[in-house]
């Protein structure tokens, strides 16, 4: 029996040691389930709008009526939560694999990653809501050199 603690301490020890202990790795870890689960989020709205609004999350389908159309502004705000945290945390990927490749993360390809996430905005949902990402997206990016700037 105490073997088999024994055994199951150095296997946590060693994954401790080659996996946690590292900051840059822990983040890649961290980085990559964020944004794995916003995926999977937004393909639960996308494939299964029906059940959800049969379910006890139809409250976040209410309707408002606005110039002719209705919005829903409660699954737009989820919508815009979601994808903020997929910019910043393919952003936080991307920028711990280019350091560990020995460069920096500039603002070109910091715009490339808004661009692209803008484009499948756009192709999924439509125009508006490209641009309030762009609009998230953007104060990310601006709150993140505003924390960092020396």
């Amino acid at each position: 029996m105490t073997i088999l603690l024994g055994a199951g301490y150095s296997m946590a020890e060693t994954l401790y040691r080659n996996l946690w202990k590292s900051k840059e790795i822990r983040t890649l870890i961290l980085g990559l389930l964020l944004f794995s689960m916003m995926f999977l989020l937004e393909l639960i709205f996308l494939f299964f709008p029906d059940e959800l609004q049969q379910s006890f999350l139809a409250f976040i389908f209410s309707e408002i009526p606005l110039l002719g159309n209705t919005l829903t502004p409660i699954v737009t705000i989820l919508h815009l939560i979601a994808w903020g945290l997929i910019f910043f945390s393919s952003l936080m990927v991307y920028s711990i694999i280019r350091e560990y490749s020995g460069g920096r993360t500039g603002l070109l390809e910091i715009l490339g990653i808004i661009v692209i996430l803008t484009v499948l905005c756009g192709l999924l949902y439509d125009v508006w809501f490209a641009l309030f990402f762009i609009g998230v997206s953007t104060a990310i990016v601006g709150y993140m050199f505003l924390a960092l700037a020396e």
